[in-house]
Formats: C-alpha cells, sequence, structure tokens
C-alpha cells in the first residue's frame, strides 16, 4: 500500500529542537488553500493511499476536519500526526466523528524531564492529557525519535506506551534535516546498539513496534519481526509538502515534483529520481552488501551525505 504523509501546515505550537518542518507559530503563507487540498485528494482517491496528516501541527489547520472527512469520504485511510498537546476532549471527539482511524504522538521521553527539555514547559503533561483525551475514542500509537538525547530512554519508552494503551509504537532515528543537527545523530555503532535493544524489548511486550530511517533493522531482528525491503522513500512512500512540492519522504529534501504544477499520479508514476529508487541501482557498500535486498540502506541519508541518493548509507557500520 502507498503511504501518503501530507504536510498540511507549517504552523505548530511548540518549537521543538529537531523539527523536520522548522515549523512556525504561524503558517506557511503558501500552503494549499482548501480548493486545492480538496483537488489533491481527488487525485490521490483512485491509488486508494494510507494518508498522513501531519505538519506542524495539523489541528492548528483550521479546515483539517473538513479535509479528513473529505478523504475518509473517497474511501481513504486517515491517520493524523500530533504532538498530542492540543487534543482536546472535544478535539478527539471531532478526530473520532471525521473518521481518523489512528493518532500518532510523539514523545521524545518517557518523563517530563527529557520530554519538555525538547518540546517547551509542560509539553509532556499536555500531551498525556491528550492521550488521555484520545482513550477509547481513536486509537493512537506513540512515536518516538531517537537522538544523542535521549538513547538511553528505548526501555522506558516501551514500557510508557504499553502502560499507556498505545496501539503501536514506532521509533524513528534522527535524519540532519530541518532543525535536526549532525551533532544530534547516533554513530553507526550506537544505532546498532539500540536497534538491538528495540529488538530485546520487543521479547518482553506485546505491542506493535515499527523502526522508521533504520532499514539495517531488517538485519538485525529476529525472525518473523523483520519487514524486508528497507527504505520505503519514493517506493511505498512519499511525502507532500504544505505548498504542494514532492519529495521521496520527509526526510529527503530532493523535490520531484509539484502537485500545483501536474498531476500526483504523473508525478509518482513518472518521476525520474522516484524511478531511479524503485530500480535501486545502489553503489558503494550499499551496492556490494549482501543485505541490498532486505536494507539497501537508508536513501535520505546516503543523499545527506554525499548528493548521491543511490550512494552508501553512513550510518551503517557494515565494512563491505
Amino acid at each position: 500500500m502507498l503511504i501518503v504523509a501530507w504536510e498540511v501546515t507549517a504552523a505548530c505550537n511548540l518549537s521543538c529542537g529537531y523539527c523536520r518542518a522548522s515549523a512556525s507559530r504561524k503558517p506557511d503563507p503558501h500552503e494549499l488553500s482548501t480548493t486545492e487540498a480538496i483537488s489533491f485528494l481527488d487525485d490521490i482517491a483512485s491509488m486508494r493511499p494510507m494518508l498522513i496528516l501531519s505538519g506542524g501541527e495539523p489541528l492548528l489547520r483550521p479546515d483539517i476536519f473538513l479535509l479528513a472527512r473529505h478523504a475518509k469520504s473517497l474511501g481513504l485511510r486517515v491517520s493524523l500526526a500530533s504532538n498530542g498537546t492540543t487534543i482536546t476532549s472535544q478535539a478527539a471527539d471531532e478526530i473520532a466523528a471525521c473518521g481518523i482511524s489512528r493518532v500518532s504522538i510523539s514523545l521524545d521521553a518517557a518523563s517530563s524531564t527529557g520530554h519538555d527539555r525538547m518540546r517547551g514547559q509542560g509539553s509532556f503533561e499536555r500531551a498525556m492529557q491528550g492521550i488521555e483525551n484520545l482513550r477509547g475514542k481513536v486509537d493512537f500509537q506513540i512515536n518516538h525519535t531517537i537522538t544523542g538525547r535521549n538513547e538511553s530512554d528505548v526501555a522506558a519508552i516501551f514500557d510508557l506506551a504499553e502502560r499507556a494503551g498505545a496501539a503501536a509504537l514506532h521509533f524513528f532515528f534522527l535524519v540532519a534535516t530541518g532543525r535536526g543537527r549532525e551533532e544530534d545523530l547516533l554513530t553507526p555503532e550506537r544505532q546498532e546498539e539500540r536497534l538491538m535493544e528495540i529488538d530485546q524489548e520487543r521479547e518482553r511486550h506485546a505491542i506493535d513496534v515499527q523502526v522508521t530511517c533504520a532499514p539495517q533493522y531488517a538485519r538485525i531482528a529476529r525472525p518473523g519481526k523483520r519487514r524486508a525491503g528497507g527504505c520505503l522513500a519514493g517506493r511505498s512512500f512519499v511525502f507532500v509538502s504544505r505548498t504542494g512540492d514532492v519529495y521521496p519522504c520527509g526526510y529527503f529534501p530532493l523535490k520531484v515534483g509539484s502537485i500545483r504544477e501536474k498531476n500526483f499520479i504523473e508525478i509518482w508514476q513518472n518521476a525520474p529520481e522516484l524511478l531511479a529508487l524503485r530500480e535501486r541501482a545502489l553503489t558503494g557498500k550499499c551496492g556490494r552488501c549482501s543485505y541490498a535486498g532486505t536494507c539497501g540502506g537508508c536513501r535520505a541519508r546516503a543523499y545527506a551525505e554525499s548528493g548521491d541518493f543511490l550512494g552508501p548509507d553512513p550510518s551503517c557500520r557494515l565494512e563491505i
């Protein structure tokens, strides 16, 4: 299934230290209008993708529930990516009523100390209240981005997610885009250690787990826990910005088209960069690696390192 992540707005009530979107207090004046947004949803409907409404903070877009209802009426599976702090009891009711099937809540730590350091004073408590407001109304998952600042929180995040009743726990490994900084990246060796820890913790917890931006997990995970195929960017995942620009993923700043200039399906089917990602003629150590079919490396990190999105992934510790 194709996953379309749509950054509906740049507006956010927080200012997170590693924000991919470099979000701001106010929306981008060039964001897609309601009319343009409806047209975009109509265009992708025949593909039946899973649609992720993200931001910024998507709940700050005034027409967000109108757009969610329209997407649902077209037969799309719709989810929402939020920081959780804006999910009041009333907002949770509206989320449920408009047909959003799941909400992801981003937590940077398992306690207020670490989370608030990244997102602002009181943000942890408000995010946990947002989770409480969703409980029994809409499924929710916890998204946790691992950086050099919080890498010791893996086990605690597992416990928190399970205790909170989350349907899933998704781990992301920081890619230095937006406000993400090189100094917050894990070394290849430490990334490998955290991936092994995630795999060990999965044995203790019944919760569904996914790992993103670290396709090496397909090599490390125990049999039966692997998601083979590696990086999804441009293959079964695509990112549409708040202004309609299309990218292989949100951490991969290589514009492949604009829905203000071409129909999305035409871009998806014909953009040379997307075709190259699907053909996957990898170079360097990723091209030589015996795990190329199951992992293939993170294409966003390869692009950030050398400008060659088919080149070697610098976050992998293997030397081939």
